[in-house]
């Protein structure tokens, strides 16, 4: 990949276009780049450590209660692994209105369709809060508009995750026990078991970002 290359990839990207952003993120792997390396030119700040290990683990294939976004996952993507896909996908849409909505949010997350506080919401990192080494997040609704109001969660990604999965989990158990938890769609010792498994598996994430981090 010849510097020059580099050079028209970089004045092509725009994070409201996913493919240029892809295509820049190939090329400067090209060079020799990792992924810190690779997010830090394409955000223009670093990224927290908890970004790292997700995207190490594939978040594609965490079987979370949530759909993760093209960018900036898909871009952490080393060319051993594939490197990034060239098209995005369903996701991309509302990447788009989150971009044009405030360009310095990041989306990063969209908890599925269960009943917790986090629902129709976007989990985001904001780069303002990058550059200032806080992995900070905030939601805004999936159909955002030039009206709607940024919140600001008090926590990193994987506290929001852990919130996200453990509300869930409580929502269930609490439903197993009422009176009217019968016949189709009732809530059985196999579907906490699952919720509790995924928690679990949270948690796990957490300890592994503590014993990597020292914090």
């Amino acid at each position: 990949m010849t510097e020059a290359a580099v050079s028209r990839a970089r004045a092509e990207a725009s994070r409201g276009d996913y493919a240029s952003m892809a295509r820049l993120a190939r090329a400067l792997y090209e060079t020799g780049l990792g992924p810190r390396e690779v997010i830090r030119e394409c955000y223009g700040t670093d990224f927290p450590d908890e970004f790292f290990l997700l995207a190490e683990k594939n978040p594609y294939t965490l079987d979370l209660l949530i759909n993760f976004t093209n960018q900036p996952w898909r871009l952490a993507i080393p060319l051993r692994q594939g490197g990034p896909p060239l098209e995005p996908d369903s996701q991309d849409r509302i990447e788009r209105r989150a971009f044009a909505y405030d360009p310095h949010l990041v989306p990063l997350a969209l908890p599925l369709g269960v009943d917790t506080a986090l629902k129709g919401r976007v989990i985001c990192y904001h780069l303002d809060e990058l550059s200032a080494g806080r992995p900070t997040t905030f939601g805004i609704r999936k159909t955002v508009d030039i009206d709607d109001e940024t919140e600001r969660y008090d926590g990193s990604l994987l506290d929001i995750l852990h919130q996200h999965h453990a509300d869930f989990l409580r929502r269930l158990t609490n439903r197993s026990g009422l009176p009217s938890n019968q016949g189709t769609g009732a809530v059985d010792n196999e579907d906490i078991e699952e919720a509790q498994d995924i928690l679990n598996r949270i948690e796990a994430l957490q300890h592994e970002l503590t014993l990597r981090t020292g914090r």
